[in-house]
């Protein structure tokens, strides 16, 4: 079994004690490997660390010969949401929604039902002042990408 392999499945082993926290993606190179883990919760650096420390010992034990990287971190501010786990705990959240016809969408996350977001926006671009926003409903499915907009007030 490769590396790669048995780290892929010591990482589901460890998540499975952690059932809020999941991974999100995880990138493989030649020798350095790299998991992206999220929460339904917030993930302060001490759950993070406690994770990576425990996937570290296992890894250790299964590959002791081996030679190689581990890095275990969480989505950056600015990254793409990627999984549908990832939008329940955005709830109140702007966002900047490309959906796959390519059409734009910037407004505030509502809901989470099933496999549908809902999101509050501005039909026009820019709304004039009486303008009120729209909810609309967006199958999961429908999203090329989507990024929080960070709100620094």
């Amino acid at each position: 079994m490769s590396v790669q392999n048995q780290l892929e499945a010591i990482v589901a082993k460890v998540l499975e004690e952690h059932p809020g926290i999941f991974l999100v993606e995880s990138i493989h190179g030649k020798q350095t490997h790299e998991f992206i883990i999220d929460g339904d919760e917030p993930l302060g650096i001490y759950d993070i660390s406690a994770i990576g420390r425990s996937i570290n010992h296992f890894a250790d034990e299964a590959m002791p010969e081996e030679n190689y990287t581990l890095d275990v971190g969480s989505p950056g501010a600015d990254s793409d949401i990627k999984l549908l786990r990832q939008y329940p705990k955005h709830v109140g959240r702007e966002f900047s929604i490309i959906l796959k016809d390519d059409t734009e969408l910037t407004g505030k996350l509502l809901s989470v039902t099933g496999e549908t977001l809902s999101i509050e926006h501005f039909e026009n671009p820019k709304p004039k002042r009486h303008e009120k926003p729209v909810a609309k409903d967006i199958n999961y499915n429908d999203i090329k990408k989507a990024n929080i907009i960070l709100s620094f007030k």
